[in-house]
């Protein structure tokens, strides 16, 4: 297993559950202050990326390790993304879209690194 692909994975996974939340009312509230709500196109645009993020962490799970580990994989993966979310939400969530958008560009990086290597 390269540990490109699985940090780039980890990194999607992040991103992508923070997309999702991002889409949902209570934790857009959190982030951006109480009250506020995300308008129906940007909650559409929130959910989408989001959904193709955790598809993309899916693909690289099972190209690194197949079909039967690459989906236990993919379940870890994408819990210890979703564990780093939900620390970040209660501990400081206005910095949840920063570290969200660092970490799809880490991932997007490292993916790039671990395709053409």
């Amino acid at each position: 297993m390269s540990m490109f692909g699985f940090i780039a994975a980890l990194a999607l996974s992040y991103g992508g559950w923070t997309a999702l939340s991002l889409g949902m009312d209570r934790h857009y509230a959190d982030i951006h202050g109480r009250g506020k709500e995300p308008q129906q196109r940007e909650r559409n645009l929130y959910r989408m990326l989001g959904t193709l993020a955790l598809l993309a962490t899916y693909a690289i799970s099972i190209q690194l390790q197949g079909w039967t580990v690459g989906s236990v994989l993919c379940l870890g993966t994408m819990t210890a993304g979703a564990l780093l979310l939900v620390l970040l939400l209660t501990y400081a969530p206005q910095r949840t879209v920063q570290m969200g958008k660092v970490a799809t560009g880490l991932a997007l990086l490292l993916g790039a690194v671990w395709l053409l290597g």
